[in-house]
């Protein structure tokens, strides 16, 4: 009886490891990347932005302070074609589904157009802010940036065109 009580319970015991599900490791393909990243950046960058808002920092200056953080890894003896294609290649990242145009540019000037810049915020707020808080907080961290590169950084919002002009001081 005891051998048949082992071995009721070995194939018992067998059967559950057998059944239990398995797991393997997630192959995702460059757009699930892409959109994994681009949604984890936005969601640090809201609950920073959030946190600052609940302890009374308005956006522009919170986007200053990572501005100042971020600037000591920018090298401004290395020019304004440097950092003007740096810019675009962060910014063009910023948001997978905008396309980039260049309406004008000169050797000390660029203006160029960002499409769909609101598109995480059609539906109102997202983690927390509003696609203007968003804009502010952005506006202090390229201003800081820039202006420790010597260059003059604008921008103009309409409906989600996101227009950036970079001159050079």
């Amino acid at each position: 009886m005891k051998i048949l009580t082992i071995i009721f319970a070995g194939l018992f015991s067998a059967a559950t490891l057998c059944a239990q599900e398995s797991f393997s490791v997630p192959q995702l393909t460059p757009e699930q990347e892409t959109e994994v990243l681009y949604n984890h950046v936005l969601a640090y960058f809201a609950a920073g932005l959030s946190m600052a808002k609940e302890k009374g920092v308005e956006p522009e200056e919170y986007g200053k302070y990572i501005g100042d953080q971020f600037k000591v890894f920018w090298d401004p003896e290395a020019g304004f074609t440097f950092f003007v294609n740096q810019i675009m290649f962060i910014l063009q990242g910023v948001n997978p589904y905008s396309e980039m145009e260049i309406k004008e540019q000169t050797s000390t000037m660029i203006r160029f157009t960002l499409s769909n810049m609101n598109m995480l915020f059609k539906q109102g707020p997202a983690y927390g802010i509003t696609y203007d808080e968003f804009l502010a907080c952005s506006n202090g961290l390229l201003k800081a940036v820039a202006n420790h590169m010597k260059v003059n950084f604008a921008y103009k919002d309409t409906n989600g065109l996101y227009a950036v002009t970079l001159t050079k001081q």
